[in-house]
């Protein structure tokens, strides 16, 4: 305090002589201390500021006063008080209009009475105007410049542009340009922009860089620039003036190429490692195959024998079905609208099963599930990822309810011909009425949840609501709850098989490159013949080697086969629709975990096959038909082959009234059947099926070969005179009358 007071006094008789005389200097006079704060000012230098009052000024620096322009101020000042020698420069300020205005300036040091250095002193000539006309012919010129031109002061201050300038930016104004410097306009940028405005300014010399700015959008753009020295009359540089090239889309490119070769390599390393998954899942899933029919077959096994085989069983199949899931394509978009497709209940349930398991490992709750045996081959037409959003949020709803204590969640489905039901179930608290009757009510209820599970509940009946979906509670408090689901039952699309049918004399070939799978089908094959019945099994495990044994067999022998394949074989040329096709057999079944796969759908219609998931190869009905004698020989009236429910109902009802008439709305059954009938039969067939590999006409085709006769085609197609055969009658079907005729 006592060195502030002296240096004071020091210093006065210095301040005071200035402050007595500054006024009678005819031009702007201005001092500051060793910290750049301004001490004082003469009236001239006041009215070049543009402020109206001393007090405005006196006791802020330049950072308070024109902070664009302080940094090259006060670089100017510490030269002064550093090397203690006058200084001649220029600078800038800006006025608080916004008016910026140029000064040739002289700064000298201010010494006390004893010759130390306590501040500057400093008087400026206004050279605005002057600057102004040196600068007059780059406004002239920059309109006619075929690209964006700009120039600035030392300080980085935009002093002007022509309209490119405006237009590459996205500043609507030259108001709003000039006068502002890069911090003002991109300040992310700024840096790098102002370094170069540097170096130019530095070294004299021309720079061609880099750079990017932000346009008002957010959008950023990158450029080509060329920076050069803006020269006063003297020589002097008092700024740079720019040209830049818009490399926008250029650098987008390149950084679009650099991305897609990480994102190959990186999807490349994936596709690897998912194929190792998929190997590995495929490699286990075989076995579990088998170890499933095992646990249904060997009943001599205790209970609790039996018991503990299925949950290893299901335990390994969850790790598989877990790995899988892991590369599979993540959901669709919820905000998104979802087409309602249909989908096979019992395999979406133990897909949302073993995420939860391992969604909530660390907790000591079982997870089980109980299908019907009638339930493992039901569908339903539903948004597939809004009822997979539904069935984990009333999962999560169940986990909560058990508090973090031990428990148990049970999926159980049930499914007749017209309903199919899931029921989650747990043995939690239950539920309090007031609670059960607000989600009925729709009432969200989150009260108690964990992480906004409660919300999920309203997802849940929007799902409901969307699909003709039922919702009901069974809780009992202190106990548990049941919710179940309803929803329609509907018929399963045409690529899927719910049955496997085998004439008693039948070869099936069972094709397959995992040998658990043969034992699998083997034992099952075993429970179901018991030696009454003459069919054979053949096993394969290349595929090549079944192809070569198929198509050696003689054309009676062969139109006896029955093939089991699986699609996928590893490491093999072949997979089982190739067999399929390349061997003509008429029967056959696509036995893969790929069944989800749209174009192997597509592919096994085209090839007069159906598919079975592999996991469901344990469940499958077996039906096995005894070769008839004449008597067992089945006598209708005729058969009506048509793919359309609803059309063949009304001619049973209203044309073949009184008539014993058989149906067939899958043609790929009729072919399986049609040995059975007489060969003077009446057979009506349609010309176009949705997801059949043959048309009526080509199915006429094969029937006439086999001895049928009396063959009529439903179809509202036209055929010109002799484009049909001879043997194939067509009836419209517009014209209902001709077939009560015939």
């Amino acid at each position: 305090m006592k060195e502030k007071e002296k240096q004071k006094e020091i210093n006065q008789p210095v301040i005071h002589m200035l402050e007595m005389t500054v006024n009678c200097i005819p031009g702007p006079i201005y001092w500051k201390n060793k910290n750049g704060v301004y001490l004082g000012m003469n009236e001239f230098a006041l009215a070049i500021t543009g402020f109206k009052s001393f007090s405005d000024i006196i006791g802020k620096n330049d950072y308070d006063l024109w902070p664009q322009f302080a940094q090259n101020i006060i670089q100017n000042d510490q030269k002064v008080l550093r090397t203690g020698l006058p200084l001649h420069t220029q600078e800038s300020i800006i006025q608080p209009d916004g008016k910026i205005i140029y000064f040739t300036v002289v700064k000298a040091p201010l010494r006390d009475e004893n010759g130390n250095i306590i501040g500057i002193i400093g008087n400026s000539l206004d050279i605005t105007e002057q600057k102004r006309k040196q600068l007059e012919y780059l406004e002239k010129l920059a309109p006619s410049m075929p690209g964006p031109i700009y120039w600035k002061d030392k300080n980085s201050i935009y002093l002007g542009m022509n309209e490119f300038t405006l237009k590459v930016t996205g500043i609507k104004s030259f108001a709003d340009f000039i006068g502002k410097s890069d911090y003002d306009l991109w300040p992310q940028f700024a840096d790098q922009v102002v370094s170069h405005d540097q170096e130019v300014m530095r070294t004299g010399k021309a720079v061609h860089k880099e750079e990017a700015i932000t346009l008002p959008t957010g959008e950023i753009r990158y450029f080509t620039v060329i920076k050069v020295p803006l020269h006063d009359d003297d020589g002097n540089i008092i700024g740079i003036i720019g040209n830049s090239i818009d490399i926008t889309a250029q650098k987008e490119a390149e950084s679009l190429k650099i991305e897609n070769e990480t994102q190959k390599i990186l999807i490349e390393e994936q596709e690897k490692f998912a194929k190792l998954a998929n190997k590995v899942a495929h490699d286990i899933r075989s076995p579990i195959s088998t170890l499933t029919s095992l646990v249904k077959e060997c009943r001599q096994i205790p209970e609790d024998q039996r018991i503990a085989l299925r949950e290893a069983a299901i335990g390994i199949g969850d790790i598989a079905n877990h790995l899988l899931q892991q590369y599979q394509k993540e959901e669709k978009d919820p905000s998104k609208t979802e087409e309602r497709e249909l989908i096979l209940v019992s395999m979406v349930l133990l897909e949302i099963l073993t995420r939860k398991k391992y969604e909530y490992k660390a907790l000591t709750i079982k997870f089980d599930h109980h299908f019907e045996a009638n339930s493992y081959f039901a569908f339903i037409k539903i948004e597939p990822s809004a009822f997979k959003r539904a069935l984990s949020n009333l999962i999560n709803n169940a986990v909560d309810a058990l508090e973090n204590t031990s428990g148990k969640v049970d999926l159980t489905l049930e499914a007749n011909n017209e309903w199919v039901k899931i029921r989650i179930c747990d043995n939690g608290k239950g539920m309090p009425t007031e609670v059960k009757d607000k989600i009925m009510n729709k009432t969200a209820v989150t009260q108690g949840k964990k992480e906004g599970h409660g919300i999920g509940l309203t997802q849940v009946w929007e799902t409901l609501d969307n699909n003709h979906g039922e919702l009901y509670i069974h809780s009992e408090f202190g106990k548990g709850t049941a919710i179940t689901l309803t929803f329609p039952r509907m018929s399963p699309p045409a690529w899927f098989s719910e049955e496997i049918v085998l004439n008693s004399d039948d070869l099936v070939v069972i094709l397959d490159d995992d040998t658990s799978i043969h034992s699998a089908w083997r034992m099952r094959f075993e429970g179901i013949l018991n030696g009454t019945h003459s069919i054979q099994l053949k096993h394969f495990e290349q595929a090549q080697e079944g192809l070569e044994f198929v198509n050696a067999l003689p054309s009676v022998e062969k139109a006896k086969v029955f093939l089991l394949t699986d699609y996928e074989f590893l490491e093999q040329e072949l997979n089982g629709l190739h067999v399929i096709a390349r061997s003509g057999i008429k029967r056959s079944l696509l036995v893969t975990s790929h069944y989800a796969n749209l174009l192997i759908q597509a592919d096994a219609m085209k090839r007069g096959t159906k598919i079975l998931p592999k996991q469901l190869a344990s469940e499958i009905p077996i039906t096995i038909v005894e070769k008839t004698s004449e008597a067992d020989v089945p006598i209708v009236d005729l058969i009506v082959v048509d793919d359309d429910p609803t059309f063949t109902k009304s001619l049973v009802r209203y044309v073949f009234r009184g008539l014993k008439v058989e149906v067939f709305n899958d043609p790929h059954y009729f072919l399986e059947q049609v040995a059975r009938f007489p060969k003077s039969t009446k057979i009506y067939l349609d010309n176009n099926y949705d997801h059949f590999y043959q048309s009526g006409v080509d199915i006429a085709k094969e029937l006439h070969e086999l001895g049928y006769e009396r063959l009529y085609l439903l179809s509202g197609d036209y055929f010109r005179k002799g484009e049909l055969p001879d043997y194939l009658t067509i009836i419209p079907k517009e014209k209902i009358d001709e077939m009560k005729d015939l």
